[in-house]
């Protein structure tokens, strides 16, 4: 299975979900699943955000050599799963593929439901909350993915 997290930028949440969910893969010595991650609005080759890198650094999670990735057509297919970040995400996406939109989930599916919260231009303490509510979802996730519940 493979999963795509999308996000704005790709800078900021989609590069941390992407990150954490493959630590809990290998943590938990999982094969078959793999993950990326893209921005509907994405530059190519752009550096997750400094703070982004900061927070995941206190899980031992490195960012360091994330480069964004601008989401397509070719992405969308090869993914079983995309979850994105918030509603307007999943619109964008059922617009370049509107046949997709039934492999398309929000995050906050897996928890308190509603958009994830975009960190971009906040600070410190704002991306360690908005990954601290993604980690819950992201979380559940896995546990639904690997103990073969219905996504």
């Amino acid at each position: 299975m493979h999963i795509l997290f999308v996000c704005t930028g790709n800078t900021c949440r989609s590069p941390m979900a992407e990150a954490y969910f493959r630590y809990l893969i290998k943590k938990n010595d999982i094969k078959d699943i793999t993950v990326s991650s893209a921005g509907t609005y994405a530059g190519n080759g752009e550096s997750a955000s400094p703070f982004a890198i900061k927070t995941l650094q206190k899980y031992e999670i490195t960012l360091k050599e994330h480069k964004s990735s601008a989401i397509g057509r070719e992405m969308i297919d090869k993914a079983d799963l995309i979850i994105a970040m918030t509603a307007s995400h999943r619109n964008r996406i059922g617009m370049i593929c509107p046949e997709k939109l039934e492999k398309i989930k929000l995050l906050n599916e897996y928890n308190a439901g509603g958009d994830v919260g975009d960190p971009f231009g906040g600070g410190q303490d704002i991306y360690e909350s908005c990954f601290n509510s993604m980690r819950a979802a992201l979380d559940n996730l896995f546990d639904t993915l690997t103990n073969q519940k219905e996504v």
